[in-house]
């Protein structure tokens, strides 16, 4: 579970992970703690963090040879908004790469440029490529205000904006530079008592400076934003009692602490860890699932199935979704917790009204807003049920039928409706309840549909108006077709003659064959072809002069193949005369 930021005490800590690249340097982590919340001046719903410890010794800024003033050239300068301190702590840039100069008489921390060749920090990547991504996508601009010495800056103050900063004499409850009020008093800062800072193990063991008051176990020198106003290159630092000194920015024995702030929404987790600290949960609600599909009416003793749309995670969590129910308009339940999308259960006879919602939740525990279903009414009488199940007849090339049977649990009147692709082929009424019914695709039903697959439905429905459906496709798929008259025409001699019409369509690709017999009794007829007299619409000339039965006739044989027409192939009549 999480909770926000501003939910945490001044004084309670946030560790912020080290990338592995840079833990030799930092450790695993680099501890915050909380040093105010929503503090003047600063960024709107902002709370406000301060490193824990010191986190590494580093000048504030280095010497600078071609600087003019003899100060600045031999022990750095001490402008706040040009110090290199200030560029390394807002620089996400690779190993050597942070610095820039920031004005004509600018140099880097070198060896050469710090005080005694201690803790030069050039070839250094920048601060923010140290420590975890996210974290610093959080961070806010804030605008700080800084005094300026009166030799060579002009006096009076300015302003700066970054992400990471220093605190001022005035942030940390000493005395006023030039009597100038830079920003306003922190909370977590009350006395000398509560300035006092020590070093991280890491900050000990990588320092070049060596001393024996510099330990874990005792407070230590860290530099402010402040200028000494009255001198160009020395800066205002909290020293180890609490109290307040000034010092050359080139020493590289003065301690870091930077501050920052993150929106007073940041998640943390509920509680500590083994460690004492809060971990930030860099992590937003996923969005509420964009909608929940659930019947309108529900039958009690039956099973209903709801289901939900898919929610997003702007930080691609996992999510699960929780199903919860209200019946009789009553307290809401939950039900399902899972990451299926789907729910159901059985409708109790005890409800009369259902309603569900759903919402998503990450794997922080962050929870989306809540989607909600309409009412449904639960209805307690049954439907009927249909024998057998939803299924693919498969492919059939000739008439066929399905068997099935109809039930219903409170033995109403029951009515049954097929439909062969939404067009009615029997309506049977007051079927006797348990009695097997054959549904018949035949004759012209089955002729007349095309190459294609189709759909039956066989609705159920009994007197109080409930229905169930069964649903059934099967793919018609013939390649040709032959039809000859059932019987023979009968004649009182040999035919002759005859003329003959198919009404027809048979598009390019298909094939067409007509056929006639005038003895169609005898054991083996003579088959005689006469598309070409139908096609031209004349008279075919029987060349058969056998006839061996008692009696005389004609019929007549229509043969269609489909081929590679790709519209369907059609005989809708056969008819003519003979003499």
């Amino acid at each position: 579970m999480s909770k926000a930021i501003s939910a945490l005490n001044v004084g309670d800590k946030i560790e912020v992970p080290v990338l592995s690249a840079y833990q030799s340097r930092f450790g695993a982590k680099i501890v915050f703690k909380v040093a105010d919340k929503n503090h003047s001046g600063y960024p709107s719903n902002s709370v406000t963090l301060i490193t824990e410890k010191i986190i590494q010794l580093m000048c504030f800024d280095a010497k600078e040879p071609n600087n003019s003033n003899s100060d600045r050239k031999q022990d750095g300068n001490n402008r706040y908004l040009h110090s290199n301190l200030l560029q390394w702590l807002n620089s996400n840039a690779a190993a050597g790469a942070w610095y820039s100069a920031q004005h004509s008489a600018d140099a880097p921390p070198t060896n050469a440029n710090v005080y005694q060749n201690n803790n030069e920090y050039d070839t250094w990547a920048g601060f923010l490529a140290m420590i975890e991504p996210k974290f610093v996508a959080e961070l806010l601009d804030t605008t700080q205000t800084v005094v300026k010495n009166t030799v060579t800056d002009g006096g009076s103050y300015e302003t700066v904006n970054s992400k990471m900063f220093l605190a001022s004499n005035t942030e940390v409850g000493l005395e006023n530079e030039n009597s100038i009020a830079e920003g306003s008093l922190l909370a977590m800062f009350s006395n000398d008592d509560s300035r006092v800072a020590y070093p991280t193990s890491e900050c000990v063991s990588n320092s070049e400076y060596k001393n024996s008051a510099f330990a874990t176990s005792q407070g230590w020198y860290w530099w402010l934003r402040t200028p000494n106003s009255l001198l160009t290159s020395k800066v205002c630092y909290v020293i180890k009692d609490g109290k307040r000194t000034s010092n050359l920015a080139c020493i590289g024995y003065g301690g870091v602490r930077p501050l920052c702030n993150l929106s007073s929404s940041i998640l943390v987790s509920d509680t500590t860890n083994s460690d004492g600290n809060y971990e930030i949960i860099y992590n937003s609600a996923p969005s509420a699932p964009s909608g929940i599909t659930a019947p309108a009416t529900a039958y009690s003793g039956q099973n209903i199935e709801v289901s939900c749309a898919a929610a997003t995670d702007p930080d691609g969590d996992a999510l699960t979704y929780c199903f919860e129910r209200s019946y009789n308009s009553g307290a809401w339940t939950e039900v399902q917790n899972s990451a299926a999308r789907t729910f159901t259960e059985a409708v109790s006879t005890a409800w009369n009204t259902l309603k569900y919602r759903v919402r998503a939740k990450d794997s922080y525990g962050n929870y989306s807003a809540y989607t909600t279903s309409g009412d449904i009414a639960v209805i307690h009488n049954q439907p009927p049920v249909i024998s057998g199940s939803n299924a693919d007849l498969g492919i059939k090339r000739a008439d066929f039928t399905y068997q099935y049977s109809v039930t219903d649990p409170d033995n109403d009147v029951v009515n049954v409706v097929e439909k062969i692709d939404g067009k009615t082929i029997a309506t049977k009424n007051a079927i006797t309840l348990g009695e097997t019914q054959t549904l018949s695709v035949s004759g012209n039903t089955f002729t007349a549909l095309t190459n294609a697959q189709h759909t039956i439905t066989i609705t159920a429905t009994d007197s109080a108006g409930n229905s169930a459906v069964r649903t059934l496709t099967f793919t018609k798929s013939i390649a040709g077709f032959v039809i000859t008259l059932s019987t023979p025409l009968e004649a009182n001699s040999q035919p002759t003659r005859a003329n003959i019409k198919v009404t027809r369509d048979i598009p390019a690709g298909g094939t067409f064959k007509v056929e006639a017999t005038n003895n169609p009794f005898d054991a083996s007829p003579v088959w005689e072809d006469c598309t070409n007299a139908v096609v031209q619409g004349v008279a075919h000339v029987f060349t058969n002069k056998i006839n061996t039965a008692a009696q005389y006739g004609m019929n007549i044989r229509v043969t269609v193949q489909r081929g590679d027409a790709l519209t369907a192939c059609w005989v809708s009549g056969i008819g003519g005369n003979f003499e």
